[in-house]
């Protein structure tokens, strides 16, 4: 049988860059296992997402190739994977090759048998052997070899990881008892990851953890804990500083490549926006919500910016939320579009602006901030106004007047460049994230507007994405729902929707949160174990290949769908005094009672819904 490239028609740009490469890629697909079984051939399957760089130098590298194709082509069945449009079918593959290889990340690189079981895998392989890193061209062939001599011991260990991992995901889910303890066990893996010098947890590289944060600086605010609000805030002031931050447009960029805050990943994500919003509100709160102290403008403004850029540059016509903007331009590009070099900066600036902005900035001739072109700076705020103006004859308001003029004429300069690429699916679980922030955004910054942006998009997804049983869609693009709704999807639009009847007490909202309550107890609930699955019961009749049953309790990075789920059950019943709703939580709670510890600060959205379970805080989104 012939194969050919069959993604051209598809709604995923990631995949239709593909459509041009000489691989046979395939649309991920009951068939395509079918297929692999009837050619006798395993599976290569590759999980990437428009925004990742590692996967575009993959495709334009590897992929691209003549010979390599001609390789892949002859042995395998090639699957091309959006991670954004599959996310249950990556993160299954993330679990398995990330057991087999150590690590996981995109481009996501796998070997499948014909039935779907992972028997090799990585993330980023070259063409050729290089940096210690293993070339396609050398592997392809052994991995073929191997199959065609030694395919019963591939199908056994295949087998073998498959069943591990099944007792992986039980064990991650282990039933137990509601107590405080859990929560501050949580909590204690969060203070002992804190790094005292810059903020945040852990090394480079380095994430936000937005529901640690929010867990450190609810419970700093309800128990007046000094340490967790020096945590929190010093956190907060390193991150806002940062090349993280974007200091001209706001919102923010994925992750720091180093522990410093200094140089991102440049892609900006819906979500991390979104959740990072929030987390600045409860900044804002917790340094007693007082705009006129430096570090309550401070984040004022930045919580102001980030806003701003989801409901102008992420909004679309329709009124929802795109889901993200690239990094890159164009692939001989790595940030360019968001950094400076000196020369520019003196091109755009008045000399005055221009001094004043490179001591904020810190803009040197060759910072090598980027190691393909050490002459960008990444602009971070690395002097403060008030240190600026003993240095200088000029006076503090006229110092922030140069600043805030600096920093508008490089946005306007910015803004005429070749911006990166936009991808404009609407993802329901990043909308319902989105309009949650913004109504919180609304109230805290008393600003009308973000909450009209907030209904607008709460209203197209009800219109568009959901269907009479209450379901929400995973996502919308070209005019039509794709794929079916998972967890995250149903859980985060619907506490979205409870915001939006918490605010202004439309009834509307509130009858599709119960839509979506009652849907999560049909289609998702283990009523046997406990807890919810990340997609639909029926989904696993089907999906023989991927029986792999989850219950994601961890946060990675948006908040767990489980931990959302009991948070929605139990803003419902505060609202309507249904019993159901508290047992719902219930529940939830408890079948991961027993295991959310060890999980450590990547539970924390976990600790937030038992805080709320247990009326130790009176709301939590």
């Amino acid at each position: 049988m012939e194969l050919k490239n069959r993604l051209g028609e598809n709604e995923s740009p990631y995949l239709r860059e593909a459509s041009g490469q000489p691989v046979h890629w395939q649309v991920y697909s009951d068939e395509i296992f079918k297929l692999a079984e009837q050619l006798d051939r395993p599976i290569l399957l590759d999980i990437g997402a428009v925004w990742c760089h590692w996967c575009h130098v993959m495709d334009r590298e590897s992929y691209s190739d003549p010979v390599v194709a001609e390789i892949i082509n002859k042995h395998f069945v090639p699957v091309k994977v959006d991670r954004d449009q599959m996310p249950d079918v990556d993160s299954r593959y993330q679990t398995a090759i990330g057991a087999l290889a150590g690590a996981g990340g995109w481009p996501l690189t796998g070997f499948l048998t014909f039935d779907g079981k992972a028997f090799y895998g990585g993330t980023y392989f070259p063409k050729d052997d290089t940096h210690g890193r293993q070339g396609l061209l050398k592997l392809l062939p052994q991995i073929a070899e191997l199959y065609a001599t030694r395919r019963t011991d591939i199908l056994r260990s295949a087998e073998e990881m498959f069943h591990h991992l099944k007792e992986y995901e039980l064990n991650s889910a282990q039933r137990g008892e509601l107590n405080e303890g859990i929560i501050g066990k949580i909590i204690d893996d969060a203070r002992a990851r804190f790094d005292k010098s810059f903020g945040g947890f852990g090394g480079a590289p380095k994430f936000y953890n937005p529901t640690a944060l929010q867990l450190l600086a609810e419970e700093a605010i309800s128990r007046n804990d000094p340490n967790l609000k020096e945590i929190v805030e010093a956190t907060l002031d390193c991150i806002a500083r940062g090349g993280v931050y974007d200091q001209l447009g706001g919102g923010f960029h994925r992750y720091s490549v180093d522990r410093y805050w200094h140089v991102p990943h440049f892609e900006k994500m819906l979500y991390d926006s979104a959740l990072m919003l929030e987390t600045y509100l409860l900044g804002l709160q917790l340094s007693g919500n007082v705009e006129g102290s430096v570090r309550g403008k401070f984040y004022a403004r930045v919580a102001r910016e980030t806003a701003d850029w989801i409901t102008g540059r992420m909004r679309a016509p329709n009124g929802a939320f795109y889901a993200h903007q690239d990094a890159d331009v164009d692939e001989s590009d790595d940030g360019t579009y968001w950094t400076w070099t000196k020369r520019e900066l003196e091109d755009v600036l008045t000399k005055e602006e221009n001094e004043v902005a490179q001591l904020y900035f810190d803009i040197r001739e060759m910072p090598g901030d980027i190691h393909e072109f050490p002459e960008r700076n990444v602009l971070r705020i690395t002097l403060e106004e008030k240190d600026i103006v003993k240095n200088s004859k000029a006076s503090e308001d006229r110092i922030l007047d140069l600043i805030g003029s600096a920093r508008q004429k490089l946005l306007d300069s910015r803004n005429r460049r070749k911006p990166p690429f936009v991808e404009k699916t609407i993802f329901a679980d990043r909308n319902g994230l989105a309009i949650g922030s913004l109504v919180e955004a609304s109230i805290a910054l008393k600003e009308r507007k973000y909450f009209q942006a907030a209904e607008e998009a709460a209203a197209f997804i009800m219109d568009n994405m959901c269907d009479v049983h209450g379901n929400v869609a995973h996502a919308f693009s070209g005019g039509a729902v794709l794929y079916r709704g998972l967890l995250d999807d149903n859980v985060l639009f619907g506490n979205a929707l409870l915001d939006l009847f918490e605010a202004a007490r439309n009834e509307v909202h509130l009858y599709a949160a119960e839509k979506i309550a009652q849907l999560l107890l049909e289609e998702f609930n283990d009523g046997e174990n406990g807890g919810f699955l990340d997609r639909p019961i029926k989904a696993e009749d089907h999906d023989s290949h991927m029986e792999l049953r989850k219950k994601p309790i961890e946060d990675a990075p948006t908040p767990s769908g489980n931990s959302c789920a009991a948070i929605l059950f139990d803003r419902l019943f505060v609202v309507t005094e249904n019993r159901k709703y508290f047992e719902a939580a219930d529940a939830a709670l408890k079948a991961f009672a027993g295991s959310a510890e060890r999980f450590g600060l990547h539970a924390a959205n976990y600790a937030r819904a038992l805080r709320l379970h247990l009326g130790l805080i009176r709301n939590v989104r």
